[in-house]
């Protein structure tokens, strides 16, 4: 591996991401303005991890009144992106953990199980049932982000790869390119203007605070094919299709907001 390789997985690296990210908002005083609007005590906070510490991270007293704190935030994390920013840190390290426990356990490595667990741990964090689940979030979370990514994952595998193969070449006519213009089915997109397209639009993802997952996609697609994407992270093309469609569209999303 070259410098320049290395220091590409470096920069690429989702763990990487997600702590510079929480550094940059850690003091941000507009994410402060609003965490402190949601009144989760009566003292304001002048960091992003003093909620941490007041929602039980790492070792801090995690009691009914942490657990209240957790309630809230994660309340508002269904339809508010730094609340579920803010559980994700929250449960960052037993998410680590897990992956490392797991990517033993199934011979995937750390780092595949690890995209694993982020690419669930998202979903969960926005769809946890709080009314129904009220005590013990954290640990609860952590369970459902284990069980989606592994547990479900290995009892329907079977089906899902023969799915996948089949649908890789049955279920539409025709996709879309990075520019979302359609191309045939079995065609190849002009992946040289593709990945023109994705540079001039990873500045912007940079500015938008776009999420760690879809910068990372959009940092490794600018400088791999669409092919090699795939093969590197052990995904179908159609799988890299929709994680490059997705974090356009997400991008796109942040650069509305922001206009």
């Amino acid at each position: 591996m070259t410098t320049y390789d290395r220091d590409i997985t470096v920069r690429c690296n989702p763990i990487t991401l997600l702590r510079d990210e929480w550094q940059r908002i850690n003091y941000c005083q507009r994410s402060l303005h609003d965490v402190n609007s949601w009144q989760l005590r009566s003292e304001r906070f002048h960091s992003l991890d003093e909620v941490l510490k007041a929602a039980g991270f790492d070792g801090h007293k995690c009691d009914q009144e942490a657990d209240q704190v957790l309630a809230t935030i994660v309340r508002r994390a269904a339809t508010d992106q730094l609340a579920a920013r803010i559980v994700l840190q929250r449960v960052f390290p037993p998410m680590l953990a897990i992956a490392k426990r797991r990517g033993k356990i199934r011979s995937l490595g750390f780092d595949y199980a690890f995209s694993l667990v982020l690419s669930h741990a998202w979903e969960v964090i926005r769809t946890y049932p709080i009314e129904r689940r009220p005590r013990k979030i954290a640990a609860n979370i952590v369970r459902d982000i284990e069980y989606f990514a592994f547990v479900r994952r290995e009892r329907r595998r079977p089906t899902h790869e023969r799915l996948d193969d089949c649908l890789d070449l049955i279920v539409d006519c025709y996709t879309t390119d990075s520019r979302g213009t359609a191309i045939d089915r079995g065609a190849r997109e002009a992946e040289p203007y593709a990945e023109d397209f994705l540079r001039e639009i990873l500045n912007d993802a940079r500015e938008d605070r776009v999420s760690p997952h879809t910068l990372a996609v959009l940092e490794s697609l600018s400088n791999r094919s669409i092919d090699e994407f795939a093969q590197y992270h052990g995904i179908s093309v159609r799988t890299a299709r929709m994680w490059r469609r997705d974090a356009i569209n997400e991008l796109r999303a942040r650069m509305r907001c922001a206009a």
